[in-house]
């Protein structure tokens, strides 16, 4: 048992050495280095209105008054994303379908962000 604690004493003494001594020597790792934040990524607050849109229909909850859209950047309210909006009037769903490229307009208010017109495109 003996020989046994030499052992890791040495072996600690050997590795103390090799790093340069005592762990009071051991240089600090510098944190990793972080890239910038792309600007589209920021988080803002948009201003109440209305913001024209364009994308394409993939859901349409006609009980519910709401379209899913795979839409492009809503500039000032949102990147490019696929996500359902509640609709201002639910005749605005009348005539559309599952694969319908369409302009809209997303009216902002307080945080709740609601389509108000919509039409197909070609």
């Amino acid at each position: 048992m003996r020989s046994l604690t030499g052992f890791v004493f040495l072996t600690a003494a050997i590795c103390l050495s090799a790093c340069g001594g005592t762990s009071a020597n051991i240089a600090p790792v510098p944190p990793p280095a972080t890239s910038p934040t792309p600007a589209n990524t920021a988080t803002v607050t948009p201003k109440n209105g209305e913001y024209p849109g364009k994308g394409i229909v993939t859901k349409i909850d006609e009980r519910l008054g709401s379209v899913e859209l795979k839409h492009d950047e809503i500039v000032g309210v949102m990147p490019a994303m696929q996500m359902e909006f509640r609709v201002d009037d639910k005749a605005l769903l009348k005539g559309l379908a599952i694969g319908d490229k369409v302009d809209f307009t997303l009216k902002y208010k307080d945080g709740q962000e609601t389509i108000v017109s919509i039409t197909k495109t070609k």
